[in-house]
């Protein structure tokens, strides 16, 4: 799926869920006894690799929008060699019009670079994780990664995501997990019977059911329960964040990574209801007949989540008062996680990935960029963002303004509030970055755009040249370089770059920054694009309109990612 016209909420489920073809069968497969039963895993490249693990039952029948049930005792040894079902998928309207007639659209960059021919099934047994060690003897800090596409589409099975290079060479274990999403996992059905008290959560509950998993199996893949990091990008940096004021993962993990993804609200109840009152309306149920949704077929109801949706922004965790008593970080952040310390950051361009597929930004003149600015800031304020950007980026043209632009509204803005009300609460720290490593793909029309950091990340430059480029010695040395440091902190708590300038914690007053980029450019500087941030900041975030419901007439909707 690379069509750029499909809702930017919804972009990582592009490619980035098919999974990479499985190693063969070692003669020495390792197997290790999880508190379900036991797994025969695989090797690569002296990577101990298990696929597929089960940590609940099948979420479909009578479990559906229920919480989670641990995975039922398995006898013998179960095959863990391939990647394991991915969770139904939802699908996402346009949001800009389709090119003029013979005028296709660029590429994605985001996607696999070979795409397994036998992709994994999608249905609603998809309760499964996956684990790369080096080892199932030590104690190495976790790495647990929380998959993008927003809290509607994706899945842990990315070749983005593979964990040999960065369990290897920094000697931790990592761990990618599938869970509910959209319709399935945030429908919040509680106003038709305590028996649905949960289900507007279940796939938070899921990613919960998952680090106890870690805690209880851990040790015996060579990790240790005591040091687990969760992260993620865009949708996994918002679950990142929501899992830090969510209650029922107190104390599961340690030190948490946003990237691209700073959620400050979740849904308020009275837009969850109304997307699930929309959900039986779509499907004739009435609400007295509500227990019929768990016999209705998986199609039918993904086309009703869709429905429902519309207009309202895709279904995602709800503040139920309960799991979720308070928004992540609105007013401030979350007590419950004040001694989990956090990296939080953003990429340059992230919106190019979202707006350059479409070939009329190539031509996009002085009226089409206020057009695209007037689509983010008060009416009143175009011509004075407008100039701003222009003299501030006297060399760029209209598009990268333009991406610009939408993405200091967005992510940027958002990240520094986060990292901002985290820094204030006086517990541990947080520390903040930016992306600036430019891509050469398709001669740099993409500049720095959403996920591209990923691969950098996980050390898997190899697998993502249609979104990195060439992988040059320059490149490779940053992979090394933002792998280390992402791995660093998972052991210590404290963000630091091998070989780069001390990375200062977070503060109002200076905003210390590490701006990731190739060669003698990794730097850390103070307040970057700081006239851009405080006159996003004027206009407050575009997350305090999307937890509530629209009043008539006007659309609602969440952020991207």
């Amino acid at each position: 799926m690379t069509d750029l016209s499909l809702n930017r909420r919804w972009v990582l489920a592009g490619g980035l869920w098919v999974a990479a073809a499985g190693p063969s069968l070692a003669q020495d497969a390792p197997v290790v006894e999880t508190t379900s039963g036991k797994v025969r895993g695989t090797t690569k490249d002296g990577v101990l690799v298990f696929k597929g693990v089960p940590y609940g039952e099948s979420t479909a029948g009578a479990n559906r929008f229920m919480p989670p049930k641990k995975k039922a005792p398995w006898t013998g040894v179960r095959d863990a060699l391939t990647y394991g079902p991915t969770a139904p998928q939802a699908g996402a309207a346009p949001t800009r019009p389709p090119p003029a007639p013979g005028a296709a659209r660029h590429p994605s960059p985001i996607g696999s670079d070979r795409p397994d021919p036998n992709p994994p099934p999608v249905n609603e047994d998809c309760l499964v994780l996956n684990v790369w060690t080096p080892a199932t003897t030590g104690k190495r800090a976790v790495m647990f990664w929380m998959h993008g596409g927003g809290f509607s589409t994706g899945s842990g099975s990315s070749p983005w995501y593979e964990g040999v290079n960065i369990a290897r060479k920094q000697d931790v274990v990592i761990v990618t997990v599938n869970h509910r999403l959209n319709v399935f996992g945030y429908c919040d059905l509680s106003a038709y019977g305590e028996q649905y008290a949960a289900s507007g959560n279940v796939g938070m509950l899921d990613c919960v059911a998952a680090l106890e998993w870690v805690r209880d199996n851990i040790e015996r893949f060579g990790g240790d329960p005591s040091r687990v990091m969760i992260h993620g990008e865009s949708g996994g940096g918002r679950k990142t964040s929501m899992m830090m004021a969510f209650t029922p993962a107190e104390g599961l993990f340690h030190r948490a990574a946003v990237q691209s993804g700073s959620a400050l609200r979740m849904d308020g109840l009275a837009l969850a209801r109304e997307k699930a009152r929309r959900v039986l309306e779509a499907l004739n149920i009435a609400p007295a007949d509500v227990g019929k949704l768990q016999d209705v077929p998986m199609a039918d109801l993904q086309a009703a989540g869709r429905k429902a949706s519309a207009g309202l922004g895709q279904f995602r965790p709800v503040v139920d008062g309960k799991l979720l008593p308070r928004h992540p970080f609105e007013p401030d952040a979350p007590e419950i996680s004040k001694h989990i310390p956090m990296i939080i950051g953003t990429n340059r361009t992230e919106a190019s990935v979202f707006m350059g597929a479409d070939p009329a930004m190539d031509a996009l003149d002085e009226a089409g960029l206020k057009a695209e600015i007037g689509k983010l800031v008060p009416a009143g304020e175009v011509e004075a963002v407008y100039a701003l950007y222009k003299r501030l980026y006297p060399k760029s043209g209209n598009a990268e303004i333009a991406y610009m632009v939408s993405t200091d509204r967005g992510y940027f803005l958002d990240s520094t509030i986060q990292a901002e009300r985290k820094a204030a609460q006086g517990g541990a720290p947080a520390y903040y970055y930016a992306f600036y490593r430019e891509t050469p793909v398709q001669d740099g029309r993409y500049f720095v755009p959403h996920a591209e950091e990923i691969p950098f990340v996980f050390d898997t430059l190899g697998n993502a040249q249609r979104m990195v480029g060439p992988v040059t010695p320059e490149a490779q040395a940053l992979a090394d370089k933002m792998s280390a440091a992402w791995a660093g902190f998972a052991k210590t708590g404290k963000a630091e770059v091998p070989g780069g300038p001390a990375w200062p914690a977070y503060n109002a007053q200076t905003r210390p920054t590490m701006i990731f980029d190739e060669g003698s450019k990794l730097r850390v500087e103070n307040d970057p694009r700081s006239e851009q941030r405080r006159t996003m900041l004027a206009f407050g975030s575009q997350q305090d309109r999307q937890s509530d419901l629209p009043a008539a007439g006007q659309r609602g909707g969440d952020e991207p990612g």
